[in-house]
C-alpha cells in the first residue's frame, strides 16, 4: 500500500509539470523575425513603442517563480513598455494580448518609487553628487576588480531601473547578462576569478542609498565565458558562491558562481533548469557541479533535469508507464 501511495504521488507530480507552446519572435526596425515555437511553463510578450519604432519580444519562461514574480497578467512600467505573462493555451502570447483585444489578462500593478542616482568608487570614479529620479524599481550595482597585492578597485552605480524598458518584476534583461534575478533581491555574480558584480533592486522610496552585503557562498565553481560548448573549462579558474551556474546565451556558454541576499524578496533562486526568453540556465549547489551538463545533471534531483522540461514526449511516456504500474498493483 505504501508503494502505491508513493507511485500515486510521483504520478501526480509529473503530471503537474506542464509545458505549453509559445511564440518565439523578435521585432524591431528590421521587421518581425520568428523561429520555431518554444516550450515553457508560461509564455511572455514584451512590447515597447518608441517615437520611431515598435519593439517586440515573445518567448517562454521556465523555472521562474510564479506566485510572486512571474504572475499571470500584464504590467506597464514608467517608460510605457508592457510585459504580459500567460498560460491559457498554446501560443497565448500573441501581440494582441498587450492591447486587451482578445481574452484580456489581469492587470498587474507595479511600484512607483523615488530613487537616488549617483556614482561612487575609487580614484577618479568618486562622486558626491546625488540626483533624484522616479522608476518602478531602484537599482544598485557594484563592480569589484581584485588584485593579488592591492585593495580592490570598486565602482558603485545607484540609479533608477537597470535597463529601463525591461524594468519589471520579471527581469528579462539586465546589465549583468544574467536574466531572471528577482526584485528586491541582491545577487553577486562572478564569471572571472578577479572580478565580481553585485546587482540589487528595491521597491521603496529612496531604498538604494547603500548596497547590501552579499557574502560569497561556500560552493566552489568553475568560471569562464564565451565558451563554444558546455564541457569547456578554464583549468585552475574558480570562484565561490551559493550556487554554481552554467548559462547559454546567444549560442555561447558562461560558467560562474552566484551568491544571494534574498532577505527582502518573496521569490528565491533554486537549483534546476531555467529558461528566460532565449537564455538557458542550469543551477546547482555542489562542488564544481557546473563542469558540464553531465556533472550538473548528477548533482540535482533527476526530476529537475532539463529533460523534465524539454522532452514533453518522454514525460507523457513516463506518466503512462506509471499509471499502468499503479493500475496493475491496484488490481492485483
Amino acid at each position: 500500500m505504501f508503494l502505491l501511495v508513493q507511485l500515486l504521488f510521483l504520478f501526480y507530480f509529473i503530471k503537474s509539470i506542464k509545458s505549453i507552446d509559445c511564440f518565439q519572435c523578435v521585432g524591431d526596425y528590421e521587421g518581425l523575425r520568428c523561429t520555431q515555437p518554444c516550450k515553457g511553463e508560461v509564455c511572455v510578450i514584451w512590447k515597447w513603442k518608441t517615437k520611431s519604432e515598435l519593439l517586440l519580444q515573445q518567448g517562454c519562461l521556465t523555472g521562474v517563480e510564479r506566485r510572486f514574480t512571474a504572475r499571470i497578467g500584464c504590467r506597464t512600467n514608467t517608460l510605457g513598455a508592457t510585459l504580459c505573462v500567460c498560460n491559457d493555451g498554446d501560443l497565448c502570447n500573441r501581440i494582441e494580448r498587450t492591447e486587451n483585444a482578445i481574452r484580456s489578462l489581469p492587470a498587474i500593478s507595479t511600484p512607483n518609487v523615488e530613487c537616488s542616482s549617483r556614482i561612487t568608487g575609487t580614484d577618479l570614479y568618486a562622486s558626491k553628487k546625488i540626483n533624484v529620479c522616479n522608476s518602478n524599481y531602484c537599482h544598485m550595482m557594484k563592480t569589484e576588480i581584485f588584485y593579488d597585492s592591492m585593495a580592490p578597485d570598486v565602482i558603485s552605480v545607484y540609479n533608477c531601473a537597470d535597463v529601463a524598458e525591461f524594468d519589471f518584476d520579471v527581469r528579462l534583461k539586465n546589465s549583468v547578462n544574467f536574466p531572471g534575478l528577482y526584485p528586491n533581491g541582491c545577487y553577486k555574480i562572478q564569471i572571472q576569478p578577479n572580478e565580481a558584480t553585485t546587482d540589487c533592486t528595491c521597491s521603496k522610496n529612496n531604498c538604494n542609498t547603500g548596497i547590501p552585503v552579499v557574502s560569497s557562498g561556500p560552493v566552489r565553481c568553475y568560471v569562464g565565458d564565451n565558451f563554444e560548448n558546455d564541457s569547456t573549462i578554464d583549468e585552475g579558474m574558480y570562484c565561490n558562491g551559493d550556487y554554481c551556474f552554467l548559462q547559454k546565451m546567444n549560442d555561447k556558454y558562461v560558467k560562474g558562481c552566484l551568491s544571494v541576499n534574498e532577505r527582502n524578496t518573496w521569490s528565491h533562486i533554486k537549483i534546476g533548469y531555467r529558461h528566460i526568453v532565449g537564455t538557458d540556465q542550469w543551477l546547482c549547489q555542489s562542488h564544481l557541479c557546473n563542469m558540464d551538463f553531465h556533472k550538473w545533471n548528477r548533482s540535482i534531483t533527476p526530476l529537475l533535469s532539463p529533460l523534465s522540461y524539454r522532452s514533453n514526449h518522454s514525460m507523457k511516456c513516463l506518466s503512462l508507464s506509471l499509471l499502468f504500474i499503479i493500475l496493475f498493483i491496484f488490481y492485483n
